[in-house]
């Protein structure tokens, strides 16, 4: 008479459960930002903190795609590069309006 094989007990279930899902959300949030942003440069006030809210915002998504618990690099890329395109020339408009507004005579656009 033969041993019956030793019973090893029920299959083993995966290690670890089941995978986060990626955490999308300030790529995504980072690129509406600055893709708004730019469009706003031209209101001053609106344009230039939207931008650095987006390239902060987006910054932090891309630290999330590098370490691999976001899948959007590149929505996140797009945002950083938006929000700081957006920041520089709002920077810059403000700067040109400030020099120029000073040597314009306004003399010369009133009704006479």
């Amino acid at each position: 008479m033969t041993t019956p094989p030793p019973y090893y007990g029920p299959p083993g279930a995966e290690p670890g459960g089941v995978p986060a899902a990626p955490q999308n959300t300030q790529g995504l949030v980072g690129m509406i930002l600055g893709i708004v942003a730019i469009p706003l440069v031209c209101c001053v006030y609106l344009g230039i903190p939207l931008g650095i809210a987006a390239a902060i915002v987006s910054y932090l998504g891309l630290q999330k795609a590098n370490a691999g618990r976001a899948t959007n690099r590149s929505q996140a890329l797009a945002g950083l590069i938006c929000g700081a395109v957006a920041a520089v020339l709002g920077i810059g408009l403000l700067i040109w309006a400030l020099t120029a507004g000073q040597s314009i005579n306004w003399e010369d656009f009133s009704n006479q």
